[in-house]
């Protein structure tokens, strides 16, 4: 994992004297402005829009780009010269917040995978769970640790950027590459229940759907069969095996799903309050996207083992006394 910059620094180590060169301009709009002048200005208000323009073009959309906290150039954040402190320019600051987003959304996308494997126990090396107890365990623990050095990494990047822009800036970048992660992973132009813009004020603002009523993912079976021995009793006691496991995972989804709906970031731990996240509203909605895609997946994992051991025979298992979650 790339280490995430704590201080923002300009110049080249061979170089005291100089800043960066500006982002490269588009080059059809560039030859159709007349040269600069010597002094880096533009020749007119019509010619600096333009150029603000041209040098802009290829900036993600929506990029925060804040102004420097006064205090953080008196310190010397973005580079010392033999003049003074450094103060980046807003091309200088585009440039930088683009690569620290881009680091940004690394972590994050890390993170959100090594949640995933948290709950479904398989290994993200191999895509499998271990087979063993003991190797389950190790895995956990290896998960746990893995899961808490990405969330603090992303949650230093994030004050890293707080102290060079300001608290609003840093959010507001917080928002945005929260925003860009989950826009990858999305299977639609729209905010799908499993976005977490589609509860945050920012995007939808939508009310979250009862537990009942979250359909079961029909491509989870996929992930379950791969895995299964081929002869016909080794593969009936692993399907016994991963019901119970399966059916108590998904209960213990949806009752957080649930308590998270009812008490909102009340729900959340304090380090998910103040230090994963930037704002009370920004980890109740990721949360609830979580666990909603996490309940969905249990769902259609049970829904096909259950079918599968059924036309295995093993009826035994949906007895009224014993079904766990029979009605779905």
């Amino acid at each position: 994992m790339k280490a995430v910059q704590q201080q923002f620094q300009w110049l080249d180590a061979g170089d005291a004297t100089k800043k960066p060169p500006p982002a490269a301009e588009n080059a059809e709009l560039d030859a159709s402005l007349p040269e600069r002048q010597p002094t880096g200005q533009p020749t007119s208000a019509h010619d600096e829009i333009n150029l603000i323009q041209a040098e802009r073009a290829d900036r993600p959309d929506g990029l925060p780009i804040p102004a420097p906290l006064p205090q953080a150039v008196d310190a010397g954040v973005f580079g010392q010269t033999v003049n003074g402190p450094v103060e980046p320019d807003v091309d200088e600051v585009a440039a930088l917040t683009e690569q620290h987003a881009d680091e940004m959304i690394v972590l994050l996308a890390d993170c959100n995978a090594i949640e995933d494997s948290i709950r479904d126990g398989c290994d993200p090396r191999t895509g499998r769970v271990p087979k063993t107890p003991e190797a389950r365990t190790r895995l956990a623990e290896s998960l746990q640790a893995e899961a808490h050095r990405l969330s603090t990494a992303y949650a230093d990047a994030v004050a890293a950027y707080a102290g060079a822009f300001g608290d609003e800036a840093a959010q507001a970048l917080d928002v945005w590459v929260r925003k860009a992660t989950a826009d990858a992973c999305a299977v639609s132009p729209s905010y799908d229940a499993t976005h977490p813009w589609h509860y945050f004020h920012a995007g939808d603002n939508a009310i979250p759907v009862p537990v009942g009523e979250i359909p079961a993912d029909d491509q989870a079976g996929q992930f379950v069969e791969r895995d299964l021995p081929k002869h016909p009793a080794k593969r009936l006691a692993r399907l016994r095996e991963l019901f119970a496991r399966e059916s108590q995972l998904l209960e213990a989804d949806r009752a957080r799903y649930m308590e998270i709906v009812e008490r909102g970031a009340e729900a959340l731990s304090r380090y998910d309050r103040e230090i994963a996240h930037t704002s009370d509203a920004m980890a109740r909605a990721t949360t609830l996207a979580l666990k909603y895609r996490h309940v969905s997946l249990g769902l259609g994992r049970v829904q096909w083992i259950r079918a599968e051991l059924r036309r295995l025979g093993a009826v035994d298992l949906f007895e009224p006394s014993n079904s766990m979650d029979d009605s779905t």
